[in-house]
């Protein structure tokens, strides 16, 4: 009776269906790192809950990813169900082409929307379009902050600037001292470009700023011209250093860690490069660009950027890319998302209880802390724009225009190049 009990659990089993998968298919540009890693794990934890959910990774490099790779995949007949993006200009063209769904419904479900930080969401941020959500954040990052080198500061009794003036104040006592305040490797106009942005961004009214980068004003504008002198500001107070425009931006990074000038604008990417680049005992911290205006709406933003996940419209499971990226973004998933040490959590409280180091520690309070998130202009807006408003700040931070001939030129370039 005992070996016949057996025989009937055996052909039971043999015999039960096989359960039934969806496919869902994501497509991303990580090919490799301890990000993979995190997100290989992540995915491996969700197909043991949702055996009924397989998952196929379609992996590209990302300069291919970023070019021909993700397009080419968003207009053939097998598209992705979900696929990363930047967030900025890319939504918007995304959604205008009808390949983004529009995820608000989904995101007003069981709060949701709500777990995230409240910065992802500002219209600044790049995850939404009109007011609608088509991005599942996924990874945050500021892209400028003023790293300052500690032991320097302390030589010269100096502590971190609240507002501009003291900011100016700062820089002149240490040029006196015979110290370079800032170093900026902006061979490439990027590093002073994103900050410059910052800085007018938090004095340029919104619509203003939205309008000249998107060639539907000038920026030969009161707002702008403000922006530019404080720029001017720095350079008159002997804020950079001499080689400014031709110093790349990793150099320029060695050499704040070498002990070469008192701070260093740049993203918060500097953490990961002090352990090969910094001298022995160097210590370094960073604060965010002082308060300029306190009654803008923006005045105490951030700059940085946001990555995550879209759904494609025409996906075929839908319901299963939304049940994997609620499980990506849950507190679980994104405190191992976290401490791979290299992204940063858009999702509320994961960056306090995770375990990262202590500068990292401090990037996240700040972003936390923010009022708004800021996008650079050139993953928002056309970029042959946004090069150009680099560029004439460039000019200004080497003393080679004022602010005001600066703008001239920036409006000629731009009309010249027409629409993009």
């Amino acid at each position: 009776m005992k070996s016949l009990t057996i025989s009937i659990a055996v052909v039971a089993v043999l015999t039960a269906p096989a359960i039934a998968q969806t496919e869902l298919r994501i497509t991303h540009s990580m090919t490799g790192g301890s990000n993979r890693d995190a997100l290989d794990q992540i995915i491996a934890n969700f197909e043991a809950e949702h055996p009924d959910i397989a998952i196929e990774q379609i992996v590209f490099d990302d300069d291919l990813y970023s070019g021909t790779g993700l397009i080419t995949q968003l207009q053939s007949s097998s598209v992705p169900d979900i696929y990363f993006q930047w967030a900025g200009y890319p939504v918007l063209r995304d959604a205008d082409a009808g390949y983004a769904m529009n995820l608000s419904d989904a995101l007003a479900e069981d709060g949701w929307k709500d777990s995230f930080l409240e910065s992802v969401w500002t219209e600044g941020a790049g995850t939404l379009v009109d007011g609608e959500a088509y991005m599942v954040p996924m990874s945050i990052d500021l892209t400028n902050t003023i790293w300052y080198n500690t032991a320097m500061f302390a030589e010269h009794g100096l502590e971190p600037p609240a507002t501009w003036d003291e900011f100016i104040a700062l820089i002149e006592t240490l040029a006196a001292a015979g110290e370079t305040p800032v170093i900026e490797g902006n061979s490439e106009l990027w590093p002073l470009g994103n900050w410059a942005s910052h800085i007018a961004s938090r004095v340029v009214p919104v619509e203003e700023y939205e309008a000249a980068f998107n060639q539907d004003g000038p920026f030969n504008t009161a707002g702008f011209t403000r922006a530019l002198e404080l720029i001017d500001q720095l350079q008159e107070a002997g804020a950079f250093n001499r080689d400014l425009q031709g110093l790349g931006a990793d150099p320029a990074m060695a050499g704040f860690f070498q002990g070469a000038a008192a701070m260093h604008p740049i993203g918060s990417w500097l953490i990961g490069s002090a352990s090969e680049l910094a001298d022995e005992g160097f210590d370094y911290d960073q604060f965010d660009t002082p308060m300029i205006d306190p009654d803008h709406p923006l005045s105490d933003s951030v700059i940085g950027t946001v990555t995550g996940w879209i759904v494609h419209d025409q996906s075929a499971n839908k319901d299963a890319a939304i049940t994997f990226l609620k499980f990506f973004t849950s507190e679980e998933s994104q405190t191992i998302w976290a401490e791979t040490g290299a992204l940063l959590s858009p999702v509320a409280g994961v960056n306090d209880s995770a375990d990262l180091d202590e500068k990292t520690q401090s990037v996240a309070a700040m972003i936390a802390e923010a009022g708004s998130m800021v996008p650079p202009p050139d993953t928002t807006y056309p970029v042959p724009v946004a090069e150009a408003f680099y560029q004439a700040a460039a000019y200004v931070a080497a003393g080679e225009r004022t602010p005001e001939e600066a703008l001239t030129w920036l409006d000629e370039t731009i009309a010249a190049m027409g629409p993009q």
